[in-house]
């Protein structure tokens, strides 16, 4: 099938054959080279499924489109390497546009470090000075180390050795607000721990 295309003639005859692979083992194997998960444990946290499913998909023969797709999105690799095995992870030098962050989850209020997640250089701020990513409750949170002083935003904090992510709102007199739903409260403002300001939030669905 020939149709117009930019001005020109494309054969669009491909697309209707098109057929994805059977089998989610080694496009798995494929999406956590492409992150740099060293297991596929590392891969359900960072994706946020839990590892029954993971292996549901693998003895299913379950082929992960919306995981390649993800991974697409995160770390640039290839669709064509990350579908077939075919070709190079990494297409014209696009290893070069990729950077590559530490990744920490807080479980219980618990901070542990967790691989590393790709970003493309492009959606990361020049001016961060320390980026690393954050991933709590079902959102993931880029954010940069910081020292000075506290103003209006959402921040990584540890408040009595207890890790999590929340809006704060400066007030008069050294005062801060800490944002938590019905727990909110208020406190001298060297009473929170600021570890990062956070730049970017993703949530996480499904």
């Amino acid at each position: 099938m020939i149709q117009k295309w930019n001005g020109q003639d494309k054969d669009f005859t491909n697309r209707k054959v098109i057929e994805l692979p059977k089998g989610g083992k080694d496009p798995i194997e494929r999406i956590c080279e492409a992150y740099g998960f060293k297991t596929r444990q590392a891969l359900c946290r960072h994706l946020d499924v839990s590892q029954s499913t993971m292996a549901n998909r693998i003895m299913r023969e379950n082929f992960p489109a919306d995981w390649i797709i993800i991974c697409n999105l995160e770390t640039g690799a290839s669709l064509n390497w990350l579908v077939t095995g075919n070709g190079v992870m990494f297409e014209d030098n696009k290893q070069d546009e990729i950077i590559k962050v530490s990744h920490k989850i807080i479980t219980d209020g618990v901070i542990a470090a967790n691989g590393e997640i790709s970003f493309d250089k492009n959606d990361i701020p020049s001016t961060l000075t320390s980026p690393f990513c954050v991933s709590s409750e079902g959102v993931r949170y880029l954010v940069d180390n910081y020292q000075g002083k506290v103003t209006d935003g959402v921040w990584l904090v540890d408040i009595d050795g207890i890790f999590s992510v929340r809006e704060i709102y400066r007030l008069p007199g050294g005062k801060i607000k800490v944002e938590n739903g019905k727990a909110s409260f208020e406190c001298d403002v060297s009473d929170v721990n600021v570890i990062a300001k956070v730049i970017i939030k993703t949530e996480l669905l499904g």
